[in-house]
Parts: C-alpha cells; structure tokens; sequence
C-alpha cells in the first residue's frame, strides 16, 4: 500500500544552540536527520516523502499538557535570550524562543494534517518526550534536553477527535509523556526502553501502569543493555496485539533513534535497521493517521535507522537491511523476566484484550517475583 509522508521543518529548529559548548543535543542532529529524508525522498516513487515549513505557532498552546505556572516560567527565561542551563543536562539559548515557536505550529499543522488522514513527522527540536506537567517528571533528576512536550500535546488534542495511542520507541524512557496522561483513561501510552534500573530517567517499569481511571493503559516493555534484533522483533509482536485490542484512530509516535546500534556510546544498544523499518510499516497500517515527533538519536541513528522508518512508513517494499542482531542469554533472561511482568499488569487491570498465546505467558510469573528498584542518582541524561 502507498503512503505518504509530510515532513515539518524550518530552519528555525537550528537555533536551540549550545554554541560552544560540547552537548549531543545540538543542530547537527538535524542536518543529519533532513539529509536521511531527503535521501529517502529521492529514491520513493510518486512524492510519498514531501518537506513542508513548519509554521509558526504561540507557546500558549503547550498549556493544553503543562502547567501553566511551569509555562510561563519558562517563558520568562527564554525572554532574556541568553544561554542558561536549567538543569545539568537541559539548557536554553538565544534562539530556543524560535525553535519552540516552530514546535508548537508544528504541533498544531500536525493535528490538521491528522484529520484529513495525513502521516506527518515533525523534525524538530528541542526533543519532548521527558518533559512533565511541570518540567522535570516522575522524579527524574534532569529534564533530559526537553522543555515543551509536543508528543503530548498532538495526543491531547487528537483524543478529542478519536482514540489515541502513544507509541514512544526512543531507548530512554518516555516520562514526561508518561505523567502527563498517567491517570488519563482515553490515551494509550506505550513505551519500550532500555531498563529503567540501570539508565536515566530510572521510570518505566511494568508495574508502572497508570493510576485512577488510567490505571492499565500504561504499558512499559523493558529492554535490557545490548538487546539485539530479536528482543525488539519480540516486543513488536506485543505493541502490535496491544494496539489490536486497543483499535487507534490516531497513533503519535516518540521516534527515537538512539537505541540503533553505535547510535549513543552511553547506552549500548544492537538494533539494526529491519526493527525500525517494521514498526514503521505496522504503525502506518493501525491508525488513520501516524504524527511522529523526533526524539533521540545523535549520529548513526539518524543516518540509518530514521531511514528505515520513514521507507517504512510509507510502504517501500525493500529497503537495505542491517545483518540481523541476536541477543545474549543473559539479555533475554532479564527481558523475559521484564516481559511477563508487563504482560500479567496488563491482564490485572483489564483495560486491554490479549491473545491467549501472549496472556500464558504471566502464568509462568511466580507470585512472589518482583523487580528490585535500585535506588541510584542519575546525576546526567547520558552518562
């Protein structure tokens, strides 16, 4: 089936600069992710890859997902154009202004895009997915690059128009997004990440489901260090049985391409290009429509894998593959451990459906087995 894709960019998503100083989080990402779709535009048939401007839009509008004290503070700051950092990780410059102002049009073009049945990806920056109702979420010790979460803010206003499905495969976890709908019972949240115990932000677990109304409709699968093609290909199989029984008229997507192999020195990861490629595919065929927002990803990620999803998304049968990765023993002890968690929560609370193939898989979960929170100081986003 033939997709298309409107990619929304400016050049004014290059203006939140560290300058000087040394930060993985800077406007480089981006001539390497618009060379990858334009490199991806070039070889599909019929335009299904088209770069549009992102327009520009008022910060007013992120107080549809923060609070609107944290809003206003933080606009303040960017008033004074100058570079501050807010956090050990998180900084502002002179032109984050700009860059914010084009996220929030983004956001919105995104959601007209969306009704009319439109995929959209949002090339931009600042990131988003870390960013709370208040900045820093869930007790996480930095807001990890993100100031205004604009994957919340498409969910939020889409569920006004349908269901809704967040799908968050960056290798860090999601939770900004996380708190922000965390007992919100209409928004699916879905987040695959590296485990929690050993990387920032230290959240995610499978027990971690939501509260309230919400409960259940939050799901973490955790990944260990050096998962390969075959952990992920695995969990892919559970997003996709979740997202059956959920039935999404949207899904917004936190793509984060740091858990490709050599793609973040700090959180060693070996997935290839084959996993991004078929959840891109998978995503484009449950949904009316797929808003992705750019997350990590700081080199190779970016140069391959954003690729890979993008032909993906918009159908190309074939595209070049990496050789396929496996997984240690060890990794797949601690995923297995990890899955059956996520999968008996999931059956706890009821709020979603799962084949009988998935389902026994809890029964081997002894009653006493639990994860054991290690109580450690993320003192850095990467570390």
């Amino acid at each position: 089936m033939v997709r298309r894709l409107t990619v929304l960019y400016h050049s004014d998503f290059k203006e939140h600069d560290p300058g000087q100083v040394k930060h993985p989080e800077a406007p480089r990402r981006l001539d390497i992710a618009l060379k990858s779709v334009m490199d991806v535009a070039s070889s599909t048939p019929g335009n299904r890859v088209s770069v549009v401007g992102a327009p520009r839009g008022s910060l007013e509008v992120f107080k549809r997902v923060h609070d609107i004290v944290y809003v206003e503070r933080v606009k303040l700051i960017l008033r004074t154009r100058r570079f501050e950092w807010l956090d050990r990780d998180t900084y502002v410059s002179r032109g984050t202004l700009e860059s914010l102002r084009r996220l929030a049009g983004a956001s919105q073009k995104a959601v007209t895009l969306a009704l009319r049945g439109v995929s959209s990806f949002i090339l931009g920056r600042p990131p988003s997915h870390h960013a709370g109702v208040s900045g820093r979420a869930m007790g996480a010790p930095s807001m990890g690059f993100c100031l205004f979460n604009a994957t919340a803010l498409v969910a939020r206003v889409l569920s006004d128009h349908g269901r809704v499905a967040v799908i968050d495969f960056d290798v860090h976890h999601g939770n900004g997004t996380q708190e922000i709908f965390y007992s919100n019972p209409g928004i699916l949240h879905i987040d695959i990440h590296v485990d929690p115990s050993v990387s920032y932000p230290g959240t995610g677990y499978p027990e971690d489901v939501g509260e309230g109304e919400g409960a259940g409709t939050k799901v973490n699968i955790v990944t260990p260090h050096m998962a390969g093609d075959d952990i992920y290909r695995n969990a892919l199989r559970l997003v996709e049985a979740i997202l059956d029984s959920w039935k999404p008229d949207y899904i917004v997507v936190s793509a984060g391409f740091d858990a490709y192999r050599g793609d973040n020195e700090m959180v060693l990861m070996n997935v290839g290009t084959r996993f991004y490629y078929t959840i891109g595919r998978m995503l484009s065929t449950k949904a009316k429509a797929v808003v992705s927002v750019l997350e990590g990803g700081y080199g190779s990620g970016l140069e391959r894998a954003l690729k890979a999803y993008i032909a993906g998304i918009t159908g190309l049968k074939d595209w070049p593959w990496d050789p396929t990765s496996q997984s240690s023993n060890t990794a797949w002890r601690t995923y297995r451990m990890y899955r059956r968690l996520t999968i008996a929560s999931i059956l706890k609370h009821r709020k979603i459906s799962l084949p009988k193939r998935i389902a026994r898989i809890a029964k081997a979960l002894g009653p006493r087995v639990k994860v054991k929170r290690r109580k450690r100081r993320f003192r850095r986003y990467i570390f």
